[in-house]
């Protein structure tokens, strides 16, 4: 995800954002959503140069509130149907290398997950969780951190929780 176009000097400009983005080189690719696909970049760059806001003030942004409100609708839309696609693809037999253990049994991911679900105390379904300990820390997380900069939970879980027996 990159930045979206904020530029004042498009302010009202009549392209629609698909074409917009891509001739402004915010991206080499853009696919709507059902808010994004009627939009024009004026209706997203409201302010332009000179403009003041609602608070009789002018801002650093071309955008107003309701330009984040659109944009952050055309995100969630977009984002629950990339999810939708990837467990469509992966029920479909679809599997990145990353969800199944390429170290030692090449056990796919929602197999162990259900292992571990299904076990039938929580001391087996502990062992399983450190059975693939070394898979774990291959799992990558956020910003493309591997291994035991992804592994903190226990960390803050132990920050904000205590457990009683």
């Amino acid at each position: 995800m990159g930045s979206f176009v904020d530029n004042k000097n498009l302010a009202r400009d009549t392209r629609w954002i698909r074409d917009a983005v891509i001739q402004e080189g915010a991206y080499d690719n853009w696919e709507d959503s059902p808010i994004s696909k009627d939009l024009k970049l004026g209706d997203i760059c409201v302010y332009g140069p000179g403009d003041v806001n609602k608070m009789g003030r002018e801002g650093k942004t071309s955008w107003d509130s309701f330009s984040y409100c659109m944009l952050m609708n055309h995100n969630v839309w977009m984002h629950l149907t990339a999810v939708q696609e990837a467990n469509r693809r992966y029920d479909n037999g679809e599997h990145p290398a990353m969800m199944w253990n390429q170290r030692g049994d090449y056990a796919y991911f929602r197999d162990i997950v259900n292992d571990i679900f299904s076990a039938p105390t929580k001391d087996a379904s502990m062992k399983l969780i450190d059975k693939y300990d070394k898979y774990w820390m291959d799992i990558q997380g956020t910003r493309g951190y591997t291994g035991k900069k992804t592994k903190n939970a226990n960390t803050m879980f132990n920050a904000l929780f205590t457990e009683e027996a």
